[in-house]
């Protein structure tokens, strides 16, 4: 080692130079988990996109049969009109309800099915950059 580089590793606190690689280093080894996080996130903001879609579309249709309630309560004269539009009123919405109950279940599994695809995919991925001797067994 010459004088200069034995200065300069002292001044490093007797690190030599390739302790400034190290970090590099340790990033690139998670290269294939960011990669996977990354597809991970898109897939998941993908199908969360669609769950906030589906569930506004649903709360405007629900609005709507509210509109429609107080407008049928208007025109409504008697209590039997009354009773009869909050019974259909109730009863649709009901119906609407489970609807809903039922898609959201299945956007829902479907998002959760895809992601878990996703990880499990980058995780055997990586696993074989990062250990390529198990990809024989």
């Amino acid at each position: 080692m010459s004088n200069r580089s034995a200065r300069g590793f002292a001044a490093n606190g007797g690190q030599g130079p390739n302790t400034f690689l190290a970090p590099a280093l340790a990033v690139g080894m998670w290269n294939p988990f960011l990669a996977a996080a990354l597809k991970g996130n898109a897939q998941a903001q993908e199908g969360f996109s669609t769950i906030a879609s589906e569930w506004q579309d649903f709360v405007g249709r629900r609005l709507n049969e509210d509109f429609a309630l107080v407008q049928r309560l208007s025109h409504s004269c008697t209590p039997d009109q009354i009773l009869s539009a909050y019974t259909d009123f109730w009863a649709k919405a009901a119906e609407d309800y489970g609807r809903e109950v039922t898609t959201m279940t299945k956007l829902i599994a479907g998002v959760t099915s895809k992601m878990v695809v996703a990880a499990q995919s980058a995780t055997d991925e990586a696993s074989t950059r990062l250990f390529p001797s198990r990809e024989a067994t």
